[in-house]
């Protein structure tokens, strides 16, 4: 990753998820979309818009910036009640506007989706970088606080599937069950675990990929078209490094990726 940003000012990208707040900078001259530096944070709802903007202009000194290198700024978000933070903190710290992303904003697709309002921002923004850097005929899975599937045929958004996120599961059970410890989400050496924990990050580790290849199993068969298996999200980089991924393509900057794409549409 680059140390600093160079040429055309940069544009201020931003994820916000359920668990994680992902904030990237995006220059123009970098036709892939691909950020030179991101930074990551807890979506905390009690955090106000100064904190968030202290928080930031603290990275950008980092990476020798200031307030006013930033030419605008774009975000997606599946946490509405933390978008008036983030748009008082655009505007108040970098003196731009923030672009929200809707299923009204121009995207580089057609949606064939009953209720379109209810996609999440975070699923429109992979499918826009999705269909520009990897082609028309997509399965999009990301492994974020959800696990979700995105069917994309021809260009065109069809719809989905939705399961449990790993993590979210893993200490769902742990907090319900009190014999149980805390486990880390990797692959075990063998399925029989001979301990709890092996046990555990077997059920865990083998589950989730079954799951995997069950839902991409059922996609293909509903589909018409030869389809890439394209992959996002934490833990789906753990996943793509079996022989035999569920995955053709993974990359873990597909959102901040996407969201570049579209500053690009919204002008």
């Amino acid at each position: 990753m680059a140390d600093s940003v160079s040429g055309s000012r940069p544009v201020l990208v931003i994820d916000i998820g359920n668990t994680n707040t992902v904030f990237g900078l995006w220059s123009p001259e970098q036709d892939d979309f691909s950020c030179s530096r991101y930074w990551r944070t807890i979506t905390r709802l009690d955090r106000t818009s100064d904190e968030l903007g202290v928080y930031l202009l603290g990275f950008l000194k980092a990476a020798r910036l200031d307030a006013v290198s930033i030419s605008g700024c774009i975000y997606s978000s599946v946490v509405p009640s933390f978008n008036p933070i983030v748009e008082r903190m655009t505007v108040d710290y970098f003196d731009t506007p923030a672009r929200r992303v809707t299923w009204q904003s121009q995207l580089p697709f057609r949606i064939a989706y009953p209720r379109p309002e209810e996609i999440g921002a975070d699923r429109l923004v992979n499918a826009a970088a999705g269909i520009k850097l990897y082609g028309p005929d997509l399965i999009i899975v990301d492994m974020g606080t959800a696990t979700t599937f995105c069917l994309i045929e021809q260009g065109v958004y069809l719809g989905g599937s939705i399961a449990p996120g790993i993590k979210n599961s893993m200490e769902s059970l742990i907090r319900r069950t009190a014999q149980l410890p805390p486990i880390e989400f990797l692959k075990p050496n063998r399925v029989v675990g001979q301990s709890t924990i092996e046990a555990l990050q077997s059920g865990f580790y083998y589950g989730w990929l079954g799951l995997l290849e069950r839902i991409l199993a059922g996609i293909r068969q509903e589909s018409q078209r030869p389809l890439q298996v394209l992959a996002t999200g934490g833990l789906s980089g753990l996943i793509h490094k079996e022989k035999r991924s569920p995955f053709d393509i993974q990359d873990p900057e597909l959102t901040l990726r996407g969201l570049a794409c579209l500053y690009t549409l919204q002008k």
